[in-house]
């Protein structure tokens, strides 16, 4: 039988002490030192979880105006110098036919126009006191056939003045028996009007128009003897032009109506068959002259 071994009672109070410190409940003691660490370990990690994420840039909307990565870079060159040639989304030499033009279109480079025409006036008869026409033979109105002297200058896109310089002639011959007798009718019309282009295109424009002018008109008797008669009207007009250009060249074509006043107690009687004789000019006072024309000219 194995005796108990004896320790010395301090020898036993230090057997007890890990005994006693891992059955008693741990007591912490916080200290300055402490304290220092723990704030030390706990403020990376806050630092860490307070931390925003990171914002990702929203990529920008592709603008409409801009040619895409993809089309080819001659097509996004060609549209800025389209856009430049063309002011104001204006097609300019690319628009065809006929278009309402703008106030704010350009004034075109060549603005004087100089041209030729031939002119068909229809106009009523004559009414001569010294010879009787035949109504069986002559209608309710002549032509008279002529050419005419233009002048154009655009002041504005919309806006143009016009002079024009017209004449016509007719003759009334007799019958086969009096083969001899000839009345000729010759006039000469001048007139200043203004036109509104209210359709213009490259190679065509349209324009009404309307003007002041006189007309003097020549009658002469060939008959047994000669004479003559001379007096002057007054015209007030209007009409339609077209204008079809090309380059320096323009056709011209034109359809108006003239209003003509004339004052039958105003006329020269000259010539032997007319000596001693008051006659009043052989037209009605008031008249109303159908004119057309065509012609070509050339734009400076």
């Amino acid at each position: 039988m194995i005796a108990p071994v004896t320790r010395p009672p301090a020898i036993a109070r230090l057997a007890s002490a890990p005994a006693r410190l891992v059955s008693a409940p741990a007591r912490l003691v916080l200290t300055p030192a402490r304290v220092v660490l723990a704030l030390a370990l706990v403020a990376p990690a806050s630092a860490v979880a307070a931390k925003p994420a990171k914002a990702t840039p929203a990529e920008p909307r592709p603008d409409p105006t801009e040619p895409s990565p993809t089309e080819p870079i001659g097509k996004a060159q060609s549209e800025p110098e389209a856009a430049e040639a063309s002011p104001r989304g204006g097609s300019g030499r690319g628009r065809r036919g006929l278009s309402w033009s703008r106030a704010d279109d350009p004034v075109p480079e060549r603005r004087f126009l100089l041209g030729v025409e031939g002119v068909v006036i229809q106009a009523p008869p004559l009414r001569p006191e010294v010879v009787r026409f035949d109504r069986r033979f002559l209608g309710r109105s002549v032509s008279l056939g002529g050419l005419g002297l233009l002048g154009r200058l655009r002041l504005h896109p919309r806006i143009a003045v016009e002079t024009t310089v017209r004449s016509g002639s007719v003759r009334y011959a007799g019958r086969e028996d009096e083969s001899s007798a000839v009345v000729s009718q010759d006039q000469v019309m001048a007139d200043l009007g203004v036109l509104l282009y209210v359709a213009r295109g490259d190679m065509a424009q349209l324009a009404f128009d309307a003007g002041l002018g006189g007309m003097g008109t020549r009658v002469v008797y060939e008959l047994d003897r000669d004479g003559s008669q001379r007096f002057g009207s007054g015209l007030v007009r209007v009409g339609a032009d077209a204008e079809f250009v090309f380059e320096r060249v323009a056709f011209v074509v034109s359809v108006r109506s003239y209003g003509v006043f004339t004052d039958r107690d105003r006329v020269s009687n000259d010539g032997e068959l007319l000596e001693g004789k008051a006659l009043q000019a052989p037209i009605a006072g008031l008249q109303t002259y159908f004119v057309a024309t065509a012609g070509v000219g050339y734009r400076f």
